[in-house]
Formats: structure tokens, sequence, C-alpha cells
């Protein structure tokens, strides 16, 4: 259940400062006869909000003069790459960060003034695991003094005269406590086992009209669980003479079947359990918010992020603990290429891929990727008041029905559910994977089948290549110099890599890979050459780099130059590639002897 109910029954005043008392992170929801009104919590602290008149903080600032008409494309385009717009707009100068956070209060006092008095309209606070930058549109820890405003900042008076107490509220939060700590006739706790963020106590609204207390901020520190509505409940924590010390966040499971949370440790009630996992990455909070209610209710422990780094972290972790999950990518500028990295370290595990809108070429490309369902969200044309839960709730049902069929298909792939089953499956994958990779080198090295042509051998190396890399440079490992034969990662890379000559007297990456004969992974040294490579490929600086030398005869004949420009996601394991290039060497030694040969 939410905090929900009619403003005629509870002021907006009473609603903030429930949600500032008991540190809430979430959204409130009002819809009243002008639409839907927002105000975004994060630890009980006011960070944003919006109106009908105010939909967004880039419009807003726009419309105030604080931000010219012209930055807003570029701010849009920083915000689709995962940079929130509101801290874009400060580091590039546009606005400072003083003025920023006194426009997002007015903007905040906007929104909210209008609905203090008024005591028409529905409220219904929707709590939420995290709320991030990305959320909030701006960083409110970088921007705001304090992160976010007090209730006096918003409601209050302004002389910025304290707010009275709530009438009865410390008799509630006694309440609360009692019920929270009593195991007397109370329901069995159920957990959120997510590798997110720990599941918070529910808001709710009892019959007769007092608010159902929560923890003070004491209490939050003690507790990591609550009672919440559930059929079948997991089983409680073992009680404890001393709790242990706090793990890590985002721990992954154990092969004992146990999970680390603070507070120690919980085990598994059924085998089941173990595989009924889901990774959700959204930006959106309300879609957040949705899936964690319907996958609660069957049972289903989902893991949910707002930035696809935080999804990839936790991906890892699963894979290691051969654990089977289910993923749900937004999709974004990032999303398919940790689609395709999932799906090479194993293709059975089933990823959905959420877009915005729905596009058949897209939906086609994507499926030829390996995505095993195309869903298309909720139209902000349906999420209007009256409609929004609804919609919301029947997307949301969407990903449980395909999670559900995934976690049969699962079962019967396995064909048990002992604890072995997690290892079966992903050494079946590796030993599919295997396969299937050598199947493809042996082709690959078939197509050699003219070693006097350098443009076959070359296209043949980067074709398979451009699996593994974002963009990449094929070079002659001159006496002289590196002379670059073709690449990928954009329309003209080709040309741009035909025109690279790198001295081999200068310092640069490629020289040391054609000294040692050894490859090289990771940063790379800033020197003259290599600066002079990067700008030539585009400019576009990575996180990681290879290079990977082409062995004829003892002797570094060519290198293959690779990087994560484009994704800045970490390159995969590599292993097929070399494979290739160790055998596709005498290939590209005869070629490039006769590609000399016919210049002469």
């Amino acid at each position: 259940m939410s905090l929900l109910g009619r403003l005629e029954d509870l002021s907006l005043t009473d609603i903030v400062q429930i949600v500032y008392l008991s540190r809430r992170t979430g959204v409130l929801e009002i819809v009243d006869d002008r639409g839907r009104h927002t105000v975004m919590f994060r630890q009980g602290l006011v960070v944003n909000a919006s109106s009908p008149e105010h939909p967004d903080l880039l419009t807003y600032l726009v419309a105030r003069g604080s931000i010219p008409e012209a930055a807003s494309p570029g701010l849009r385009k920083m915000e689709e790459s995962g940079i929130p717009l509101g801290t874009a707009a400060v580091e590039m100068n546009i606005i400072p960060a003083s003025a920023l956070a006194e426009a997002i209060h007015e903007r905040v006092v906007g929104v909210v003034a209008p609905l203090l008095q008024s005591r028409e309209g529905e409220f219904n606070f929707i709590l939420s695991d995290h709320v991030g930058p990305l959320d909030v549109e701006y960083d409110a820890d970088s921007i705001l003094k304090e992160g976010g405003f007090p209730p006096q900042r918003i409601v209050g008076a302004a002389d910025g005269e304290k707010l009275k107490p709530l009438r009865g509220l410390e008799e509630s939060l006694k309440v609360g406590k009692a019920l929270l700590r009593s195991a007397a006739g109370a329901p069995p706790p159920t957990l959120d086992l997510g590798l997110g963020h720990a599941k918070e106590p529910e808001l709710t609204l009892v019959p007769d009209d007092n608010i159902l207390p929560f923890p003070t901020p004491e209490e939050r520190e003690e507790q990591t669980f609550t009672p919440v509505p559930d059929d079948e409940p997991f089983p409680a924590l073992e009680p404890t003479a001393a709790p242990p010390a706090p793990e890590p966040a985002q721990k992954p499971r154990t092969s004992s079947g146990q999970f680390k949370v603070a507070g120690g440790l919980i085990e598994v009630e059924s085998p089941d359990a173990t595989y009924r996992n889901v990774v959700l990455f959204e930006r959106s909070p309300l879609i957040r918010v949705a899936a964690r209610r319907a996958f609660g209710r069957n049972r289903v422990k989902i893991a949910q992020f707002g930035t696809i780094d935080d999804a990839r972290i936790a991906i890892g972790d699963y894979i290691r603990a051969n654990t089977f999950f289910v993923t749900f990518l937004e999709l974004t500028d990032h999303s398919d290429v940790l689609l395709q990295q999932l799906k090479r370290k194993n293709p059975r595990l089933p990823v959905v891929i959420i877009d915005a809108e729905a596009d058949l070429r897209r939906r086609h490309d994507l499926l030829r990727r390996g995505a095993d369902l195309y869903l298309t969200k909720p139209s902000p044309a349906r999420l209007q008041p009256g409609l929004v839960e609804e919609e919301l709730t029947l997307f949301a049902d969407e990903l449980v029905l395909f999670a559900e069929r995934a976690f049969q298909q699962w079962e019967r792939y396995t064909g048990g559910l002992d604890p072995d089953a997690g290892r079966r499956f992903y050494e079946t994958a590796e030993k599919e994977n295997v396969d299937r990779s050598f199947s493809l080198l042996k082709q690959l090295i078939n197509e050699l089948s003219n070693p006097n042509d350098i443009g076959e051998v070359s296209a043949t190396i980067l074709r398979l290549s451009a699996e593994y890399l974002d963009r990449g440079a094929l070079f002659i490992a001159g006496d002289s110099e590196f002379t670059g034969i073709s690449g990928f990662g954009a329309a003209d890379m080709p040309a741009r890599v035909k025109s690279l000559r790198i001295p081999r007297k200068e310092p640069s990456i490629l020289d040391d890979v054609a000294a040692s004969g050894v490859a090289h992974r990771g940063k790379m040294r800033r020197t003259a050459a290599n600066v002079q490579l990067i700008d030539q490929l585009g400019g576009v600086l990575p996180t990681e780099v290879v290079a990977l030398p082409i062995m004829h005869s003892k002797r570094t004949i060519g290198i293959l130059y690779g990087d994560n420009a484009a994704h800045r996601a970490p390159i995969d394991t590599m292993t097929g590639l070399e494979i290739f290039l160790s055998q596709a060497g005498y290939a590209f030694g005869n070629a490039v002897f006769a590609a000399e040969k016919a210049r002469r």
C-alpha cells in the first residue's frame, strides 16, 4: 500500500512533514482539476517538483530566462547520454550553481504554493528505492547545501518560522515502533533481496484517519526490513544475540543459497527463490515503482537501477554467482552494447528491451542482436489523471508475464531445482559458446582463401573485430612506420585509417606492441603519436584500449588497435579474436608481402 487519499482528509503540509520525519524517498503525486502535480523527495528532503505549467526543469529555466533557448538542444542531448541537464548546464557555465539552486527553489515553491490551501484533489505517495540525479534532473548533493529542501523552506512561514508538529504524530510513531517490533499476532515479514537498495517500510493510511507511523532515523539504522503485504512471504531474519557488521551493498548470491544484507544472513525458503531474479534498468521512477510492486506480488526479487553502469555491475555479480535472472533494459545508446555483452556471456539469459515508442526497424535490429522481446512503455498521452495507475500496472504485468515464462523455461531446461542447477546452466552455455566460436573461427579462417589479397584479409579481420570493439584500426608494421589499412566504428573510418602514418621512432602503443610482440590491454600513455592516433580516429577518448599483434614467422607484421570510445563499456574477453589473429598471421603476412612486391 502507499500513502494515498484526498487533500480534504490530509493537507499537503502534513504530507510533506510526514515524509520528512520518516526520511522517505519517492514521488508524491497530486491530481486535481488542473492536472497532475509531482513533488520528489530524497531521504525526506524535497528535491524537485513539476506541474502542468512547469513540466520539466529545462522548460522552466528557459521560460524564466535563466538559460538561453539556444542551449536547449545541447542540454537535451547530454541528458540523453546520461548527464542530468541541470548538472550539464552548470558544468558548461550556462548558469551558476547558486542561480540554479535559487531557480529550483522557486520552481518547487511555485508548484507547491497553490496546493497548500487546496482541499481538492487526490494524492498518492509512491515509495521508491532510489532517486538519482537523472530522476531529479540535477545532482542535488552538489547543487544544494543540504542535498534538498526541508519542509520549512517549502511550506513554512516566510520568515523561516518552524512548522507546528503534526497532531498525534509522536503517538503514531510509538505505535508504529511497537508494530514493527511485535512478534505476536503479526504477519511474517517479507524481504526485498534485490541487488539495488534495501526495501523500506511501506506508507499507508488507516481507516480512523490516523497516520500509520514510521521508524525514527535511529530505528531505521537498526531496521533492514519491514512487513509488507504478500501472499507467500519470505522468511524472517533468524534472531541473533548481536547483529554482524553490515555488508557492502549489492553483494552477489553465495553458492550455499544465502544472501548477504545489512543486519545478517537470510536463509532462502525454497529452491525456486534462487532463480526468480530480475534486473531492471529504467530511468523513470514511476515505472520502477510499478515494476517493484508487480514483481513483489509474485515473489520475484528485483534489482532496479536508474543508470546502466549500476545495472551492468549487478549483472556481473549474478553471472559470477551462476545465478539465473531476467534482464529488462530501457533503450538508450548503451543498452544494445550491454545486450550483446550479456548474450555473449550466456545466450540463454533472457533480455527484454523497453523502447519509449514503437519503431519496427529498431525492433528488427534489436531482435537480430539477441533481444528476446521488444516492448514499448506507456506513452505520455496515456499517463494522465485517471489512467496513470492502470497504465503502469498493465505495463508492469507484461514484464511479470514474460519473466514467469522465462522462469518456467529455466526449470524445464535445468531439469531440477537442486543447488547445482545454476552451475550446470552456465557450464552448458559456456560449452555452447566455445563450440559456436570455434565454428565461426573455422569459417573465417577458411575465408582467407587468397592470402595475396590484402583487402580481403583485412576485411575478414575487421569483421570479427567489430564483434568485440566499438571502433578499430588495422596497421601494417613496416620497418620505418605503421601504415593504416582500414578500420571500423564510423562511416568514414576506413578513409581515416588509410591516411594514418605513425613513425616507428616515435613512442606509441603500436611501437610498444610491435617491439614486445605481446598484446596490450588497458590504458594508453599520452604521447604525441598516441594523440595523433586518437585524433585521426575521431577524437573521442576511450576508457580502455587494446592493441593485438599479428605475427608472421615470429615477427610482428601487423597490429590491430581497438577501443571502447563509442559506449565506454568494459571490453569483454577477446579470446576468440586472439585465436583468430594467431591463425590469420600467415595469410596477413603473405598479403602484405604480395602488396609490397606489387608496389615495386
